[in-house]
């Protein structure tokens, strides 16, 4: 009886054994989940495969376009002013760093981010700064 009673507690500390295993791995895995999962919210995917740095980013943005369909309904299609202060000279007063600022964090009754993308801020910021 003596061997068949050792033979039991030797197959049970291999279940609890397997399972402290299991569970580490899980837990491991689940680890690196959490983590991408953090990351991927945090730093978000490009979309369209753009770079965001300087320089090619804004080229092959239509800044005339993004303007038109973001902020013509207010500042008026040719930049006249309807709702909001008219941006016919707005370069003379404005740099493209002031403009974009403006875009991001608003201005009177301009709300913040009505544009969220860095490299269509910044093409449209210059180009509002050219209009002198």
């Amino acid at each position: 009886m003596a061997g068949s009673n050792n033979k039991k507690n030797m197959n049970q500390n291999d279940v609890i054994d397997s399972a402290k295993a299991f569970f580490t791995s899980f837990g491991i895995l689940f680890l690196v989940f959490l983590i991408a999962l953090v990351g991927s919210a945090i730093f978000p995917p490009q979309q369209g495969g753009q770079a965001t740095g300087e320089g090619g980013a804004t080229a092959n943005i239509d800044p005339a376009n993004v303007f038109a369909q973001n902020c013509a309904s207010c500042h008026g299609q040719n930049l006249e002013g309807i709702a909001a202060p008219a941006l016919t000279n707005v370069g003379s007063t404005y740099s493209a760093e002031d403009i974009a600022k403006i875009i991001k964090e608003g201005k009177g009754g301009m709300p913040p981010g009505l544009l969220k993308k860095q490299p269509e801020i910044q093409a449209v910021a210059q180009w509002l700064a050219e209009h002198k």
